[in-house]
């Protein structure tokens, strides 16, 4: 059999067929095959012998019988059996059972070289089939007499046939079809499949068939069945010591082999098979290093069966290519065999996602202590988690996907949440798994990679973003850019720049008009890290000239401002170690910023920035000779100086009331752009005008009564 076959039976959970079973042997399985076989020589024509393959539903056990079939059909023509194959579960008429059971037999015995013998047993096979067709099996009534005596008791007058199979009709059919039996010179081994298949009445009748035809000379039986699903029927259904009851059907009782942990790794490769070429590319750094990872926690012990694979497989392939780069596709193997060996935890994960995780993905206001969350939920987990026989194996797969569950649980754990790694513990990462795929709203890593990679995208990945997703991308950028190894190529340079102009974008000036989130780090500082972790790949002299483009550049002038206080007023300019303008540069840099300010003021587009009150700031603190020249422009483009005002005058942020306006402390920053005594006169004259926005108004009256004002309610802040 072919690799491309197994993989197709694998992905159809179609067992291993005759005449390619041992060649597509993953497990090692065929000597316990040939145990089996070297049991059926004890078959004579003095007796018969039933063995059965006990294992768990999916253990391979019909695999096991085409391996045994094979060797059967190998073995020297004057001692080869005939094989017989018996599947109950297709008959599905309870009644019919052993007529079937027998007709079997009797094809293939009569399809034999051994014709006449054939025909003899095939015959007598008929007619004792017959004598049963109005019989019913008895619980208890084994020995034929009994039988005879238990139909005739339970239909009583109703059936006048049954008078005429006397005990020794019956014995006489059994002797004759034994006498046949013996003569016929080939062992017949009936394959018996899909016991565990049946409804609990059917399976107790296929038990009672055995037991009543199980002795016949010259036959055995293999059966193939979960003991515990035959034993549970049996007990459902009242049969006193269901398990002592198999015992006398059954000589031979062959558990089927466990799967070694070489045997568990060997199906999980081939299974990884199944996935899609591009599923199995390198997304994430670490790896395969995290799929070995996640199988010697927990995994390789919830695979017990090979149809634990398929299964697994099944919900992998059926949601790795929505997560396809968002999500580490050990995460995703983690989250699907939690879904088919532990759905009661998969369940309360769904549910209660900040049991694990610490807080609820997408919430941006929680302000509870990530450790106290997970450790408040430690008993929904146990809950959950206990349930199941192995409960250690699925609590090391919760603590290797949730690190944090393992700290609340005392146990070891790596402690490493990535998000952009795409683990699952980072809680944007775990919303995506949960929905399945991304949302416009959440964070791509995919487009994160074609930003970097692919500079053709830039302006269409730009345009997709997302107010609540903008400020993370831009950091993921950076994190990702760092973690490249050094023989991964990008042009560093063209994407530190692309980076700082990208803050200007219409989503990042909303994001930063909004202001609903205090925990959010503001775009232009998250840019300027990013660009700091690019500048690490840069040779020296791109490096040392970086700072003073993005300074030089108009479209960057939020980065700018930023870059400009890191340099130039920030206490801890000296120690700066990243984009750092050098000392002969300073002011030219200073200049073309400055220059780069008044155009923009010029060309009306200086408040369509996203941070005109910071680069405001900059401009008279560092280059006040400017600002007359800017604020002409500023008045030019729009006379009534509302959105100068707001800027100028923003104060901090509360998070009850919102954003608040006042004079700035030092007057000379306002008055290097006009007098102050010019403003407050237009002042009088704006708060005229009934139709003034709320923010707008507020700004104006901190300037004129030179207080602290409130822009929601226009309350006073009086701290």
């Amino acid at each position: 059999m072919t690799k491309e076959e197994n993989i197709a039976d694998l992905r159809l959970d179609r067992p291993l067929r005759p005449g390619g079973a041992l060649a597509g042997d993953l497990l090692d399985r065929g000597g316990f095959a040939a145990r089996v076989t070297g049991v059926l020589c004890r078959i004579s024509p003095e007796a018969g012998l039933v063995v059965s393959v006990e294992g768990a539903w999916g253990s391979g056990k019909t695999s096991l019988l085409a391996m045994l079939e094979e060797l059967l059909n190998a073995e020297p023509e004057n001692q080869r059996a005939v094989v017989v194959h018996f599947n109950p579960w297709l008959i599905g008429d309870r009644d019919a059972l052993l007529r079937q059971f027998l007709a079997s037999i009797a094809k293939a015995v009569k399809l034999t070289d051994h014709a006449k013998e054939g025909k003899r047993v095939a015959k007598e096979l008929k007619t004792y089939s017959k004598a049963f067709d109005v019989l019913k099996l008895i619980p208890g009534a084994e020995p034929w007499a009994s039988i005879i005596k238990s139909v005739v008791e339970s239909v009583g007058n109703a059936s006048e046939a049954v008078f005429d199979y006397k005990t020794p009709d019956i014995e006489a059919r059994k002797v004759a079809l034994e006498n046949a039996l013996r003569k016929f010179p080939q062992r017949i081994v009936v394959l018996l499949d899909d016991l565990d298949r049946l409804y609990p009445a059917e399976a107790y009748e296929m038990v009672r068939i055995i037991k009543a035809v199980g002795d016949l000379p010259n036959v055995g039986y293999v059966l193939a069945w979960d003991e515990k699903y035959v034993s549970a029927a049996l007990d459902k259904l009242s049969v006193p010591f269901a398990a002592t009851y198999l015992d006398k059907v059954v000589q031979v009782r062959l558990p089927v082999p466990p799967l070694s942990f070489p045997q568990r790794v060997a199906l999980m490769n081939k299974a990884l098979g199944r996935l899609e070429k591009e599923a199995l590319e390198q997304h994430f750094k670490s790896g395969d290093e995290r799929l070995g990872s996640l199988f010697h926690h927990g995994l390789s012990e919830l695979i017990e069966q090979p149809r634990d694979v398929v299964r697994l497989f099944d919900v992998v392939c059926s949601i790795e290519p929505g997560l396809r780069g968002e999500i580490h596709l050990a995460d995703i193997l983690g989250l699907a065999i939690l879904m088919i060996k532990a759905p009661s935890v998969f369940e309360l994960l769904s549910r209660m996602p900040q049991a694990f995780v610490g807080r609820r993905p997408g919430s941006r206001t929680e302000f509870r202590d990530v450790k106290e969350v997970v450790e408040h939920h430690a008993a929904e987990r146990d809950l959950a988690i206990d349930r199941y026989p192995h409960a250690k194996a699925v609590r090391d797969v919760v603590h290797w996907l949730f690190p944090q569950t393992a700290k609340a649980d005392d146990a070891f754990t790596f402690g490493r949440i990535e998000l952009g790694e795409g683990h699952l513990a980072a809680p944007d990462r775990l919303l995506i798994a949960l929905h399945l795929s991304t949302r416009p709203d959440d964070l791509s890593l995919v487009r994160v990679r074609q930003y970097l990679f692919t500079p053709a995208k830039r302006a269409e990945i730009a345009a997709s973003l997302q107010p609540d997703n903008c400020i993370d991308f831009v950091a993921q950028l950076g994190n990702m850019a760092e973690g490249l190894g050094s023989d991964v190529a990008i042009d560093a340079e063209s994407l530190a720049i692309a980076i700082a102009r990208l803050v200007e974008g219409e989503v990042f000036i909303r994001r930063a008009r909004d202001r609903d989130n205090l925990f959010s780090m503001k775009a232009e500082r998250v840019a300027v890290q990013a660009i700091g972790q690019l500048e690490k790949r840069l040779h020296e002299s791109p490096a040392v000239n970086l700072a003073k483009r993005i300074l030089s550049d108009e479209q960057a002038l939020s980065v700018a401002s930023k870059i400009a206080i890191m340099n130039f007023i920030s206490d801890d300019c000296d120690q700066l170690d990243y984009l750092k303008v050098p000392v002969e540069h300073r002011e030219v840099a200073l200049e073309a910023f400055a220059d780069n300010v008044k155009s923009t003021a010029q060309n009306g587009d200086l408040f369509a920035k996203a941070t005109p009150d910071l680069t405001l700031w900059v401009l008279t603190r560092l280059k006040p000779e400017h600002c007359k020249l800017v604020f002409e422009a500023i008045q030019k483009a729009d006379p009534t100086l509302d959105r100068f005002v707001e800027a100028m005058l923003k104060g901090a942020f509360d998070s009850h009331k919102g954003q608040s306006y006042r004079l700035p402390k030092n007057l000379q920053e306002l008055e290097n752009f006009v007098a102050i005594d010019l403003l407050k006169q237009l002042a009088a004259e704006r708060l005229k005008d009934e139709t003034l926005a709320s923010h707008v108004r507020a700004a104006w009256r901190a300037l004129l009564e030179e207080k602290c004002i409130y822009g929601k309610d226009g309350s006073e802040n009086r701290d």
